[in-house]
């Protein structure tokens, strides 16, 4: 479910991917010497489909998220892997209508590190059916959809993480911010 325009995205702002698939021993990542992580969107998490995928590839990011923690390093959340997040830290969700294959506006609300970057993009893309219903208490929302408040960035109260749940990569061509906001929450 890796989007091949990450690779795109991520060279366009100097960063180098290196793709953690469900079958590596979470063991083996301190020998990648990584600096960082992206969750990265498609397809529901297991809570919201029972789909034996998505039931690995939550077990995997969860491992993954935990040895971020642990090794304090930068995870950024797209969509899905905003959802990841979330849930990982309490956070339940609700089926939400008109939010796939849609462009919207989003209000940046709370406090953030990359307000002033976030204030600079106009609207975002949108392709999921669920929202968080009741944020987990580490975490505090960051921006929310113009129509109909539900949210759309978050980032923790303690360690160096942030979803979104807008994709960056699907934009053609790359907006700038976008590029922006997570090359500063990389390189920052």
């Amino acid at each position: 479910a890796l989007d091949i325009r990450w690779y795109e995205l991520l060279k366009s702002i100097d960063l180098v991917p290196i793709p953690l698939t469900i079958n590596i021993d979470i063991a083996s990542i301190s020998d990648l010497k990584i600096s960082g992580i992206i969750l990265t969107g498609g397809n529901d998490l297991s809570s919201q489909s029972g789909d034996e995928l998505s039931i690995l590839r939550d077990k995997h990011e969860y491992q993954c998220l935990e040895y971020a923690i642990e090794n304090s390093l930068p995870t950024f959340g797209v969509c899905r892997g905003m959802q990841i997040i979330a849930e990982y830290f309490g956070t339940t969700f609700k089926k939400v209508d008109n939010h796939v294959s849609i462009r919207h506006k989003i209000e940046i609300i709370g406090q953030s590190n990359f307000k002033s970057i976030l204030n600079k993009i106009e609207n975002v893309n949108s392709y999921h059916n669920f929202a968080i219903d009741k944020l987990g208490d580490d975490l505090q929302t960051v921006a929310t959809c113009s129509n109909d408040n539900t949210i759309e960035a978050i980032q923790h109260n303690n360690h160096l993480i942030f979803g979104q749940m807008w994709h960056p990569e699907r934009e053609n061509p790359f907006n700038t911010y976008n590029s922006q906001l997570i090359s500063e929450f990389f390189n920052g």
